[in-house]
């Protein structure tokens, strides 16, 4: 339970500076075409990264290093860095290949963009190409920083790169414009790679060239990435069609659509990560013991409704007003608030959604069922895809909205199918008295904000609909805390 809170305290921490850093860039850009040209170059960043699989390789490695240390001591860092020798020399060619091909995937990814636009956005996409290297690393150390049981490190890194970010943008803004963004992003992951060198380092670590290592059939373990290779490209066909949808879409409906997509991402790894964080640890180390096994999911699952719960009533019923609040400004007014409000409703389910299905895919790869795993979402990202471009085409900014929860939802089902597949299967009664509970008081508040308005802010009305928000939340609170004390007692 310790470690539980120094985890939420330092996301919390993070997360207020990231919403801080979020009210400068509205404050500088607004919902202008300039962030969202920014914005199309870091997806892009994003997408080609996706191509190296590192997030997918570096988590099925997880279960692979902790069985060569049962073999031999520091035996799993040795494969690591043969790992890390054999996918960097694949990233500096990826690197290169697509330097050269920039101005023909920015066409793609966004045609609705003037040219100049595309121009620029190509300028600053190849600037950003050292961030895709840095990352192949951070996503290996970081779950090796996990599995060593070191938590907290990612989460103090995330708060002093929040800190940093925000500084960046306040002192190199005047002088650089847009560009403050760029230096913020590339800087944050230098020190990010250092920060998880210096800690693995502690442990024993030394970073060493290795081609190959006697016990560890490498070969093996790339095939992995026979079956994740399908889902990355898939992944990268979902988010570029996606995106240049929304390029056709009126200027700044991208901007705030990034805008609630990074803030929804914060929320969640404030709120839902450090949980499961923990959860995947202690459950790919218990795989021999059914009870306990069976105690922490279902006491983990039902905390996370919870949790979830009293995201949904919070957002449903105040998130309006605080958008206003901490965005609202001579550049982000009146539709501007209410698109974004429209676009946090809906990024509030997929939070929900999307929680569920990080409780199955973890004890998915847990149970060895990695590959198969993506093999299934390869055809959810590319049912996304369709789906995403039907919707935009046919329904402009609404068909946007839906496009958040469903890709999500998308995802869930193949991970549920897999996991129900074989081996250890733990059922969660959703129909428990609590989660009844839990689903009444959101509905109460879907309710009271469709039929009851409460539009002047700081009057009466405003603090009515406060304390209906803290009295509706409670018990998620309630239940959430009462759960996590007694299942994390080791902790």
């Amino acid at each position: 339970m310790k470690v539980l809170l120094k985890l939420f305290s330092l996301k919390f921490l993070a997360a207020i500076l990231g919403v801080t850093f979020s009210i400068l860039q509205i404050r500088y850009f607004g919902a202008s075409r300039l962030i969202e040209i920014y914005f199309a170059a870091q997806s892009l960043v994003y997408i080609v990264t996706s191509l190296t699989q590192s997030g997918q390789l570096s988590e099925i490695f997880l279960p692979v290093y902790h069985q060569l240390n049962a073999i031999k001591a520091r035996m799993g860092f040795k494969a690591l860095n043969l790992i890390l020798s054999r996918m960097l020399i694949f990233g500096l060619l990826l690197t290169v290949a697509v330097f050269f091909l920039t101005p023909y995937i920015i066409q793609l990814t966004v045609p609705g963009f003037e040219p100049s636009d595309q121009e620029f956005a190509t300028l600053i996409f190849r600037v950003l190409l050292p961030y895709l290297l840095l990352q192949i690393i951070n996503s290996f150390f970081i779950n090796i920083l996990n599995a060593e049981e070191k938590f907290g490190r990612a989460e103090l890194l995330g708060l002093i790169n929040s800190a940093l970010n925000v500084l960046s943008l306040i002192v190199f803004f005047p002088y650089l414009g847009i560009w403050a963004l760029v230096v913020s992003l590339l800087l944050g992951k230098c020190i990010e790679f250092l920060f998880y060198l210096v800690q693995l380092a502690k442990l024993g670590y030394k970073p060493a060239f290795i081609w190959r290592l006697e016990g560890f059939d490498h070969t093996e373990f790339f095939k992995a990435a026979r079956s994740t290779v399908g889902y990355a490209v898939s992944t990268q066909t979902y988010t570029m069609v996606l995106t240049a949808s929304i390029s056709y879409l009126p200027e700044g409906s991208f901007a705030i659509f990034k805008y609630l997509q990074n803030l929804s991402s914060k929320i969640q790894n404030l709120v839902v990560q450090p949980f499961v964080t923990i959860f995947f640890t202690l459950y790919s180390k218990s795989l021999d013991s059914m009870d306990y096994l069976n105690d922490l999911f279902q006491k983990n699952m039902k905390s996370l409704l919870a949790i979830n719960a009293f995201l949904i009533i919070s957002i449903y019923l105040l998130g309006e007003q605080a958008i206003e609040v901490i965005w609202g400004g001579d550049k982000f007014q009146g539709d501007d608030v209410q698109l974004a409000y429209n676009f946090f409703q809906f990024n509030a389910i997929a939070i929900l959604i999307g929680s569920i299905n990080l409780m199955y895919r973890k004890m998915s790869v847990a149970d060895g069922k990695g590959k198969m795993l993506y093999r299934y979402w390869t055809v959810s990202q590319l049912l996304s895809a369709l789906f995403s471009y039907l919707l935009i085409y046919l329904f402009d900014i609404n068909g946007l909205l839906f496009v958040i929860p469903m890709n999500v939802l998308l995802l869930t089902i193949a991970t549920y199918i897999v996991y129900k597949k074989d081996s250890i299967i733990l059922n969660f009664n959703y129909f428990d008295r609590d989660i009844l509970i839990l689903s009444a008081l959101v509905f109460v508040a879907i309710f009271i904000q469709f039929y009851f308005e409460f539009e002047a802010k700081f009057s009466l009305e405003f603090f009515i609909r406060i304390f209906i928000t803290t009295l509706l939340c409670s018990y998620p609170i309630y239940l959430a805390i009462k759960t996590y004390r007694k299942v994390f007692v080791r902790f």
